[in-house]
């Protein structure tokens, strides 16, 4: 799912107000409680409606699904207290334990697993949309016919053995399921309790206020305030509750960076994200523990292909090799960020090492002189003697207006391609993209389990997201090709394919490949950064030392 990661500046004053009207405050006395920044009010806590980072924060501490990752991102069990894989990878048996229970002491069970399931594929669901992330679990047999109204509920092969047994028969062998099973689209439901969060209007209430939520994690909503803060308590009732170590999360809403590190130099909150690299050391001198971690996102620019002047390869390319990414990623980031000449991250698994080592570099990075031969060629195709002005959608926060700027000078320097910035809520970028209404916007993707699958179908014609509206039928059947494929080696060699057909082809421009900075208080310890996907933040080995 594309998670845009940055904030927009503002006046000192607005800023101010900012940290007056959204900053968490200290923690209590007697409470081992840490502060933690959302950026902004989630959408949903609704585990199989979440579809980024924010919501995803808060979703990873309030309920847990059959496996959750360790602190090095491995699946590890969670409800589940076993699992079986058969001989052929095809079957997954899954054992839960008899100690895990809902907030309100019941017991979960495997139903409430394919409940949460079927309803996220459910393609025409009587209380809500249907489910962004539902593509999840496409690989797991009839789902994917299922989802799109092509087949039958009772063909998905989700079954339910007993109350505390789930078997699930993929398509294909999944080496990656056991990551996919992390996703909070793979978390259960309580389906009694959300049947009475239906309003007289017949709209679910369900994960939109604090009382309208049943979790199983190892904390529970206390109170949900609105635009400002969300605060969890310690679960008692779960089962592992004696090894969960804080007593308390604040979740906070401070949307700027300026003022969100503002509140962490005043005490408010302990850990903030490090945008200026300059931050960096003042922060390592003042004492407080920074680090960094890849996010395996990539930032790029999603090109409309069916856009008049974009949808010429050569337009496109010229854009791509004009860009300078080893300056971008040294001069204006400093944060040990990669430039990006492939689109699936450096962090991913290939099928010796990684997938990077394996794919190598698909195009060269600024080469001016190539691209004006391709902007000429372009031109000329399109039977236009001059580049017409472009445009390219931002969203509203810091570092998106930095980079659309700093793309908007490289794109004028070396290619005299005058480019309008279009500054506007990431919601309201996600409908012009939606609706094809936009040339050019400045987006991040990151795959929700670890393998090259996950960035590479963003490009399949029949892909959700496939907002740059690529089409190309080879492509397509590598991807098809995948399915079934029972020799992993070949099966990466298909992924490593994919990749150079559709980079050859250049329907998005990658840019880099995101490193994240951040600094935590003293005395914070065990809080682990990036551990899966876009849950970026995992507090369960959190403690106050």
């Amino acid at each position: 799912m594309k998670i845009i990661t940055g904030y927009a500046l503002l006046l000192v004053v607005f800023i101010t107000m900012s940290i007056a009207l959204s900053g968490c405050g200290t923690a209590e006395a007697g409470f081992n409680q840490v502060n933690i920044n959302l950026g902004e009010e989630p959408s949903t806590l609704d585990p199989q409606l979440a579809y980024d980072v924010v919501p995803m924060r808060v979703i990873n501490a309030t309920f847990e699904g059959l496996m959750r990752k360790d602190k090095d991102g491995t699946p590890i069990p969670g409800v589940a207290k076993e699992y079986v894989i058969s001989d052929d990878r095809l079957t997954y048996t899954f054992y839960l334990k008899d100690d895990a229970v809902w907030w309100d002491g019941t017991g979960v069970t495997a139903q409430n697993f394919k409940d949460a399931w079927m309803r996220a594929l459910d393609p025409k669901p009587k209380y809500h949309e249907p489910s962004y992330m539902a593509y999840l679990l496409f690989c797991i047999e009839g789902a994917k016919e299922y989802a799109y109204g092509e087949g039958k509920a009772g063909d998905v092969a989700i079954y339910v053995k007993d109350e505390k047994t789930l078997s699930v028969t993929l398509i294909d062998p999944t080496p990656y399921f056991l990551d996919l099973v992390c996703n909070s689209v793979y978390m259960p439901i309580n389906s009694e309790f959300f049947e009475r969060q239906i309003s007289n209007d017949n709209i679910s209430k369900y994960g939109s206020e604090a009382k309208a939520l049943l979790g199983n994690g190892p904390f529970k909503i206390e109170e949900w305030n609105h635009d400002e803060s969300i605060i969890l308590t310690k679960n008692e009732t779960y089962w592992n509750s004696e090894n969960i170590k804080l007593d308390r999360i604040k979740f906070c809403m401070i949307r700027e960076n300026t003022a969100a590190i503002n509140s962490f130099k005043a005490g408010e909150i302990d850990m903030v994200e490090i945008i200026d690299p300059l931050l960096i050391k003042e922060f390592e001198k003042s004492g407080y523990q920074v680090g960094s971690y890849d996010v395996g996102l990539v930032e790029y620019i999603s090109m409309n292909n069916e856009d008049p002047i974009l949808r010429n390869g050569n337009i496109r390319k010229a854009l791509s090799y004009a860009l300078d990414r080893k300056t971008f990623v040294e001069k204006v980031l400093g944060d040990g960020s990669q430039e990006a000449l492939g689109f699936v991250s450096p962090m991913v698994r290939g099928y010796e090492g990684y997938f990077r080592d394996q794919a190598g570099d698909l195009f060269k990075d600024n080469d001016v002189k190539k691209a004006k031969e391709l902007l000429a060629q372009g031109l000329k195709e399109l039977n236009l003697s001059d580049m017409p002005k472009l445009s390219i959608l931002a969203d509203d926060k810091e570092t998106s207006k930095r980079d659309a700027q700093v793309i908007q000078d490289m794109w004028r320097k070396n290619l005299g391609v005058e480019v309008e910035i279009q500054i506007m809520s990431f919601d309201a970028m996600a409908e012009k993209m939606m609706q094809g209404d936009y040339q050019m916007s400045l987006l991040m993707w990151s795959g929700e389990y670890n393998d090259p699958r996950a960035y590479l179908e963003v490009f399949s014609s029949s892909n959700y997201y496939n907002v740059a509206y690529y089409v190309n039928s080879h492509f397509d059947e590598l991807l098809d090709r995948i399915i079934g494929e029972k020799d992993l080696e070949k099966r990466m060699s298909l992924l490593v394919e994919a990749e150079k057909v559709a980079m050859s082809d250049m329907p998005v421009c990658p840019v880099y490949f995101a490193q994240n900075s951040y600094a935590v208080r003293s005395g914070v310890k065990g809080l682990v950064r990036g551990s899966s996907g876009i849950q970026d933040i995992d507090l369960y080995w959190t403690y106050i030392e």
